[in-house]
Parts: structure tokens; sequence; C-alpha cells
């Protein structure tokens, strides 16, 4: 198994988690491991793609090159939804309806990533 499949696989590991975190109250965990789910993709396309993926800052420009490459600013969307899933980790103000749309963002941003292939930064 390749660095990026383990990533794709983690992934979808940590999305299945979350979901059990949600079911179970805990928004706070849910949160951070549907952001770690996101990133986990995030992952799996730098590595495909030959990108660095150490930092946040790495994400952004990721998302950046996917978004003019594809033409389709909802990846910048759903990386947002994410990235404001990671932030409740930290401050716990969300309420489990949001946690759930946002959730199904990240689902979306995971399900199209897979199909993604970028060249390699310079």
């Amino acid at each position: 198994m390749t660095t990026a499949e383990r990533y794709s696989t983690a992934a979808r590991q940590l999305y299945d988690q979350a979901l059990v975190e949600l079911e179970a109250g805990d928004l706070r965990q849910a949160s951070e491991k549907f952001w770690g789910a996101a990133a986990q993709a995030m992952k799996a396309l730098a590595e495909r793609s030959g990108r660095p993926h150490g930092s946040h800052s790495h994400f952004y420009r990721l998302i950046k090159d996917v978004v003019e490459q594809t033409e389709d600013d909802r990846f910048d969307v759903w990386f947002s939804c994410a990235n404001h899933l990671h932030g409740n980790f930290y401050e716990d103000r969300m309420l489990d309806p949001s946690i759930r749309v946002n959730a199904d963002r990240v689902l979306r941003l995971i399900d199209e990533l897979e199909d993604v292939q970028l060249e390699p930064d310079n």
C-alpha cells in the first residue's frame, strides 16, 4: 500500500470514528476527527501530486490549486467547513446540527479529492 493509499484509508476510518463520536454526543471529539479525516484526504492528494503537506499553510495552498485547476470553488467551501470543525475542537461552540452539516461537506471533500491530481509544486 502506498503512502497516499494509507492516508486515504485513514481519512475514511477517521470519518467513521467521527460519526461514532457524534452519535455518542461527544461533539468536540467528533469535530476533531472530521477535521482529521479531511486532513488525511488532503495528505493523500499531496502525496499523489508530490506536494508538501506538513502544515496548515500547505493545505491552504493545496486547496487553492485544486480550486484553480478544477474551477470548482466548492472545494474551498468544503475545506472551510473542515477547518471550522477543527476550530470547534478548541472552542466547543458548535451545536450538533451544525456539526452534521459540516460533516456532510467534509465527506464531499474526501470523495471529490480522490479524483484530483495536481502537478508537483515548484
